[in-house]
């Protein structure tokens, strides 16, 4: 395709309502495991990338087969706009990695049932402007 589409997956460890949630167990997975899945079946993302501050939705991530270049600051893993985490992701990535995707995508883990045939149509609709 020759875009560079970044998936970015903000998983705090810190919940109010629901503690641990990015890696509660739907269905026998991980929550943050359907969100790396739909990403890696996508057809367009290059580059999956999970922000979190935690070490234990570090590792799932890593297991799933996420990128994890970078532990998300305190400052913005509290209860934040994801913009924040989002932009914070996209600096990083082009400070340390030279990298700078066309397109960047955020899948949130609390939405499972997402299909990667989504992301592809909202990333083609994104092109074809």
């Amino acid at each position: 395709m020759g875009n560079e589409v970044l998936a970015v997956i903000p998983a705090r460890g810190g919940s109010v309502r629901v503690p641990g949630k990015n890696i509660k167990l739907l269905n026998g997975k991980p929550l943050i495991a359907y969100a790396i899945a739909a990403a890696k079946k996508s057809k367009t993302v290059n580059r999956i990338i999970v922000s979190t501050d935690d070490n234990e939705i570090k590792n799932t991530a890593l297991e799933y087969g996420a990128e994890v270049p970078f532990k998300r600051p305190a400052d913005i893993s509290e209860d934040v706009p994801t913009e924040d985490v989002v932009l914070h992701a996209i600096k990083w990535l082009q400070t340390n990695d030279a990298y700078s995707p066309k397109i960047v995508v955020c899948l949130e883990p609390p939405v499972p049932f997402r299909k990667a045939e989504n992301i592809d149509r909202c990333v083609y609709a994104i092109l074809a402007d």
